[in-house]
């Protein structure tokens, strides 16, 4: 009898037990689904968000070309210098009065001379003629001079008067400075700048002649 109602209660046990463990069972298996599904998701979204946007021929063109160089930058410009103007000189009358001299006439109508040997023993002796120098030649080439840094930096104008000898092809030898004001501020200048000048020399008898010519040189700074 005992035995009897043990066997049921086993069986119905044991099914019991079989029903547990295959729901568990059924557990673990959506479990492990569910957990593979968000895997999945995960690498998809991962996946998409790696994936860049393909090139198009124009970008990938753009992209193989090298960038334009920037364009140079202008230089800044050039500070004109201030030119200085040639005075101009002035013009002087050549027209000498002739004196009126009323000689004595002697006995026979010459007119008397004195003692001309005495004259000549008692006159005092002559100064050689100096030579004659024109003011009024005007450069066929004139070769502006540089007006000094410090005297434009410090504003300081003045003129420079120079003398030179105008040679048979017309070019310009032996520059002096006759006169500066302000002094030793422009006469390197002006000499460096005179000696390529250009001048028509002077013809005699179909010849070009060498003659002495002076000069105003005169630095002004622009306002």
């Amino acid at each position: 009898m005992t035995n009897t109602l043990k066997q049921p209660l086993i069986i119905t046990a044991a099914f019991i037990i079989n029903i547990l463990l295959f729901l568990l069972i059924q557990q673990m298996v959506n479990n492990d689904q569910g957990a593979l599904r968000g895997m999945e998701r995960i690498n998809m979204v991962e996946f998409i968000r790696i994936q860049q946007k393909p090139l198009s021929p124009e970008d990938k063109l753009r992209k193989t070309q090298p960038d334009e160089p920037p364009p140079p930058e202008e230089p800044p410009p050039l500070q004109q210098l201030p030119q200085p103007d040639i005075l101009k000189p002035a013009q002087v009358s050549m027209d000498l009065p002739v004196p009126d001299i009323n000689l004595p006439s002697s006995v026979k109508g010459i007119p008397y001379l004195g003692d001309f040997q005495k004259t000549l023993t008692q006159r005092p002796a002559v100064a050689p003629e100096l030579p004659v120098i024109d003011t009024h030649v005007v450069p066929t080439v004139r070769i502006p001079p540089v007006y000094p840094p410090r005297a434009l930096r410090m504003g300081i104008e003045g003129v420079v008067t120079v003398e030179f000898t105008i040679a048979t092809d017309g070019s310009v030898k032996d520059p002096q400075i006759i006169k500066a004001d302000p002094p030793d501020i422009f006469d390197r200048a002006v000499l460096q700048a005179i000696q390529k000048w250009k001048f028509t020399p002077d013809i005699i008898d179909g010849k070009p002649v060498e003659k002495r010519a002076r000069q105003d040189v005169r630095f002004e700074l622009q306002q």
